[in-house]
């Protein structure tokens, strides 16, 4: 590469592949790189749907790992398009021409357009980006799971073999919490790797407005998937069979672990859009599973004033379970869950007091604010 072409796509060489900071134009790309498009409903998609509806002048394109046009339950943004991984190359190009209308000429067979924002959710996600795509563009990290679940790990503690090589091209890298981040750095040094990214700590917005509707009831709650292997369900149901007929558990959600509910103590009640929707009729979220990124319901309980239980199971939980507003537990610890439940549900009074701090802490997740930061993430130059 020619130093006049170097100083057009504003890079320069370097023994790790320095990157020039810079602002973006008014014809420039973010890309998101993720599991799935902004279509569909989750953690990470709600994340990029802000994004995308804050800053309605600026052309996104999402690339999804999973894309089955069966799943999509939301309207597509003007200023949004989906570039699917699962399609052979020529199309690829041909429907990425017609994104933006650009040049045949211009286009060739870029995927990416250099000099662009790719935001990837997860490390793993790097082995997607040829080596091209890593030197010639901006790489933003946006945890997306727990610490080794954010590498992909196979060898506890350790980057992986075939991402050793990409961490030095992570511009920028958007952690959780600072236990997230101490983690992550811990994987990084035991594994020996380059890096030399900007670090920024910004947590999960939650999607609720903030309304203290949560009351004082015999009842408590789970929202979320019903799977065994991350969400945890069989411990609700051994906590239901100790627990009745005292507390009753109401499970909101739907998988493939549906069936174990049903034919336990535990009530399923089915999908619901928004915890506000029941929170009258819960006093505790609770939130027992084997692992989680970042536990998006729990600050989503806070902004209906709803007092946690959770298990201490990812390094989040230990920032977002405060003592005022809830209960962290041992993982597996049953009887403390119990005894958590009697502590907060003892009395009116002291249910008052937990529930006056859920609602309390919820104002440090209000979702415009976590979008204003988000977007200072993505706008903010970098310096190496």
């Amino acid at each position: 590469m020619n130093v006049a072409m170097m100083k057009r796509n504003n890079i320069y060489n370097r023994k790790g592949d320095n990157k020039m900071s810079r602002g973006l134009n008014k014809d420039d790309i973010i890309y998101f790189l993720s599991n799935r498009c902004s279509q569909t409903l989750g953690g990470v998609q709600t994340i990029i749907r802000l994004i995308e509806q804050a800053l309605p002048e600026q052309k996104f394109v999402e690339i999804p790992i999973v894309y089955n046009k069966k799943d999509l339950i939301l309207d597509k943004l003007p200023n949004v398009e989906v570039y699917s991984m699962a399609i052979n190359k020529s199309e690829k190009i041909k429907r990425y021409i017609n994104i933006f209308e650009i040049d045949n000429e211009e286009i060739k067979e870029e995927v990416i357009i250099p000099n662009s924002k790719i935001v990837v959710f997860g490390v793993q996600k790097l082995i997607f980006l040829s080596k091209k795509d890593l030197i010639n563009n901006e790489i933003i990290i946006f945890q997306s799971n727990r610490p080794d679940i954010t590498f992909g790990t196979v060898e506890k503690g350790k980057v992986p073999f075939i991402l050793t090589e990409k961490i030095k091209y992570i511009d920028k890298f958007l952690f959780y919490t600072e236990e997230d981040k101490k983690e992550i750095l811990k994987i990084l040094g035991n594994s020996k790797v380059e890096y030399n990214f900007k670090s920024y700590i910004v947590p999960n917005p939650s999607k609720t407005p903030r309304n203290q509707i949560c009351r004082y009831t015999n009842s408590l709650m789970y929202m979320g998937r019903f799977d065994i292997i991350q969400k945890n369900i069989k411990e609700y149901i051994k906590l239901a069979d100790r627990l009745y007929p005292k507390y009753n558990i109401n499970a909101y959600g739907d998988g493939i672990s549906k069936v174990l509910l049903e034919f336990s103590k535990v009530n399923v009640k089915g999908v619901i859009k928004d915890i506000s929707e029941v929170a009258h009729e819960n006093s505790i979220l609770l939130l027992l599973s084997n692992y989680e990124g970042f536990g998006n319901v729990i600050v989503e309980a806070y902004s209906v004033g709803m007092p946690v239980i959770v298990y201490d199971s990812y390094p989040a939980a230990k920032s977002i379970v405060t003592h005022n507003a809830g209960k962290l537990v041992p993982y597996g610890d049953l009887d403390g869950v119990i005894e958590a439940i009697e502590e907060i549900l003892k009395d009116e009074v002291t249910f008052k007091k937990y529930s006056n701090g859920a609602f309390e802490e919820s104002k440090k997740y209000i979702k415009e604010d976590i979008i204003s930061k988000y977007i200072h993430v993505i706008m903010d130059p970098y310096k190496n």
